[in-house]
């Protein structure tokens, strides 16, 4: 399903409600746990970026391109480009969501 997914700037994107996720960074490293399955994973700094925001509050995809580009300082298109492979990961993981 996500791997044919394509940008829409209005998708409400979420943590699931059972993840429980558990965030912790060390040396720049990115750590996540995910409680309902068990697993630990390793994020790069942009996806930690994504998952943090996503974990304060659902967010749309044009919010977090936003905030990708400011954070990264590149152009909106290439942040865009970005954040979806980054979301095509998290929602393969269950780390992420979208709202349906």
């Amino acid at each position: 399903m996500f791997s044919t997914m394509t940008p829409d700037p209005s998708r409400l994107w979420r943590i699931p409600p059972e993840a429980d996720l558990r965030h912790r960074e060390w040396d720049g490293e990115h750590v996540f746990y995910h409680g309902a399955a068990g697993d630990t994973h390793r994020f790069s700094e942009a996806s930690a970026l994504i998952l943090l925001q996503l974990m304060a509050a659902p967010a749309d995809e044009s919010n977090l391109t936003t905030l990708l580009a400011e954070a990264a300082a590149v152009e909106p298109n290439e942040a865009a480009t970005a954040l979806i492979d980054i979301l095509r990961e998290l929602a393969r993981l269950e780390f992420a969501e979208p709202v349906t």
